[in-house]
């Protein structure tokens, strides 16, 4: 009995523990859940009270045209030239125009010694009046049964013989005078009086500035796409005109691989003869698409990504979004994928934002951006609308 006794009394203090160890961990429990929930708190105020919001700089997404130009190089030349040279070899007898002199078309600019030249249409003169008479003799003489036709018919061959002579002495004696064949200035000067003209050598060279041309090498990846049609502006020393694709070449140059393109230069442009321009071709057009300001990008390994502005509830936020591009010039890209019309793309202060942080944005941002919302809805907006600043040019 007293073993019975010992045993509750054991078991009784054992309750007892138990319980006193329940009512300590509850105790305990309730203390650390009420410093919990007061660090939640304090948190929540701290938070609230140190709460930041990113002032930044919006653009809304619109459509644009895209043009990409390739510039190639090559030297101003005159569509019109001659070169005033000599049939035959002979002593200069006068220049009648030097460097930079203009001259009309029919002009007499270099004469040749006519003494040899002179003779030689006498004598043959000569020769073509003894044949006339000698034919018309005997052409009565056959019409009188006195010779034979076959005499009669060597008579007119060899009058025949000598008019051609004579035609020919005649124009030898012509060609002492050379003459400018057109309108232009003299470009060169390679022969003096006294000195001996070759036959095929240039005396004179002249130019035709009022229709100038140039010749561009263009390479292999843009020859196919440049036609009669293709728009090209000329550069020279920062003044832009507009040209005009005259001739393209099937073939390239040996060596170099590049094929030649003849461009029209405006008479207005004022490009001299040997002037180096530069052409530039637009090889390509895409019409309504997006392009942002290149500098916005951000760049994380392979990946490219831009801030835009979002609504979460009644704050705005930025949101980080995933893009690819395509070409880019003059400090702008194309997006082709990622993006579309009525975005409203972070454009200033986005270097220290993080997805879903706060932003605030001015006044007019704030009702440019409630106008782009309202114009997305807008299907009938024309396109090649600018976008962000000026014409998209690449």
């Amino acid at each position: 009995m007293l073993k019975g006794l010992l045993s509750a009394l054991n078991k009784a203090r054992v309750l007892l523990w138990v319980l006193i160890l329940i009512g300590v961990g509850a105790l305990v429990g309730f203390q650390v859940m009420a410093k919990l929930r007061q660090a939640e708190a304090n948190l929540r105020s701290l938070e609230t009270a140190e709460k930041v919001v990113y002032p930044v700089t919006t653009e809304v997404l619109r459509t644009s045209d895209w043009d990409t130009w390739r510039s190639y190089y090559g030297q101003a030349k005159s569509a019109h030239t001659q070169n005033i040279t000599t049939y035959e070899r002979e002593i200069v007898r006068e220049v009648k125009a030097d460097i930079g002199t203009p001259v009309r078309a029919g002009q007499t600019l270099v004469t040749l010694q006519v003494a040899d030249r002179g003779a030689r249409v006498q004598s043959g003169r000569t020769s073509y009046e003894e044949a006339q008479l000698d034919y018309n003799r005997k052409k009565e003489l056959n019409a009188k049964g006195g010779i034979s036709q076959s005499e009669v018919d060597a008579a007119y061959a060899k009058l025949k013989s000598a008019e051609a002579a004579l035609r020919s002495s005649q124009s030898t004696l012509q060609r002492t005078e050379l003459k400018a064949s057109i309108d232009g200035i003299v470009s060169a000067r390679n022969v003096e009086p006294g000195e001996i003209a070759e036959a095929g050598v240039p005396l004179l060279s002249i130019v035709d500035p009022k229709e100038m041309e140039a010749e561009l090498m263009v390479s292999k990846k843009d020859i196919s796409r440049i036609n009669k049609d293709t728009p090209v502006d000329i550069v020279v020393d920062g003044v832009v005109s507009q040209g005009w694709v005259k001739r393209i070449s099937p073939e390239a140059q040996s060596g170099s691989g590049l094929y030649p393109v003849v461009v029209g230069l405006p008479e207005t442009s004022g490009i001299l003869p040997g002037t180096y321009v530069e052409g530039r071709f637009r090889v390509a057009h895409q019409a309504n698409v997006i392009v942002i300001p290149s500098n916005v990008v951000i760049y994380r390994g392979d990946t490219q990504s831009v801030y835009v502005a979002a609504r979460a509830g009644e704050e705005d936020t930025a949101k980080l979004v995933s893009i690819t591009t395509g070409e880019g010039r003059d400090g702008q890209v194309v997006v082709t994928s990622g993006l579309k019309a009525g975005d409203e793309l972070i454009v200033s202060g986005n270097r220290i934002l993080y997805d879903g942080v706060n932003i605030t944005k001015s006044a007019a941002q704030r009702e440019r951006s409630e106008s782009g919302n309202a114009e997305r809805a807008d299907s009938s907006r024309a396109p090649g609308e600018l976008q962000l600043q000026g014409e998209a040019r690449g």
